[in-house]
């Protein structure tokens, strides 16, 4: 009888161990499905956008307003949120590499704000060119909520860039590279919700309204939405796991916080 027991009772927790591994693996293989499955359509909703865009620009010749939308367009949405995408990719990673991915993802955030900072600067000129020719012009400048926007997104861009470029050159842990870390994923995350707010703002303006009509403009509106959460939630994630990595140096020590991360 007490052998009985005792085999009841390995085999209880034998089985007991089985069925919390598979949950752990079913957990695991449904959160891999569901990034898998918000970067799909973030991929197809960032393209979208950019295409329907830029097609509408290039129509228009990119004079006035439509160079200014062009550029941005391509810059914040396409390629900004490309850059949040790829460097989480564990495809693109087993394929290019982890020093190649970084770097794929290093010039996709240059090119969006180099290309992004010429967008706003077209639209900053043709500002100050009708003010030249009529100087009782009443001209603003990022005082809509569609300029604000984007002139903060874009300094957090910057932000974003200038703290990612030292951490090509550090190495080794510590909790002044997850700092580091930390405050180059916030000024990219922050950035591009801004971004995108600007973005939506954007289909709001005299621009926006004379190209679509306003069933246009509230799809325009939704897939942005869309594309913005699909985008971010992956990154937000890895940004939280930072911050909960960053307190546990600090309560704990070095080793319980590694722990803790690789855990997360």
């Amino acid at each position: 009888m007490t052998t009985e027991k005792l085999l009841h009772g390995c085999l209880g927790d034998v089985c007991e161990l089985g069925i919390q591994g598979a949950a752990t693996v079913s957990s695991s293989a449904y959160g891999g499905f569901y990034f898998g499955f918000c970067t799909l359509i973030s991929h197809f909703l960032l393209a979208g956008i950019t295409v329907a865009v830029v097609y509408k620009c290039l129509v228009m010749k990119l004079e006035h307003t439509a160079g200014h939308a062009f550029y941005c367009t391509i810059a914040f949405v396409f390629f900004m949120g490309e850059a949040l995408l790829v460097r989480n990719s564990i495809t693109l990673e087993s394929w290019l590499g982890p020093l190649n991915l970084n770097r794929l993802h290093a010039a996709l955030g240059l090119l969006s704000l180099l290309v992004g900072v010429g967008g706003i600067a077209i639209k900053t000129l043709q500002k100050l060119e009708r003010k030249r020719e009529d100087p009782n012009a009443t001209v603003r400048h990022f005082r809509s909520n569609h300029g604000f926007y984007g002139i903060l997104g874009c300094g957090l861009l910057l932000g974003s860039v200038l703290s990612g470029l030292p951490l090509y050159f550090i190495n080794g842990g510590g909790s002044g590279v997850l700092t580091l870390k930390l405050l180059h994923r916030f000024f990219g995350l922050a950035g591009f919700l801004a971004l995108m707010v600007s973005q939506m703002f954007g289909y709001n303006t005299g621009f926006g309204r004379r190209q679509w009509k306003p069933h246009h403009q509230k799809l325009f509106k939704f897939f942005t939405f869309i594309a913005t959460i699909t985008t971010v939630n992956y990154e937000f994630r890895t940004f939280a796991r930072d911050i909960i990595g960053l307190a546990g140096q600090y309560l704990f020590g070095n080793e319980t916080a590694a722990e803790a991360r690789v855990d997360l």
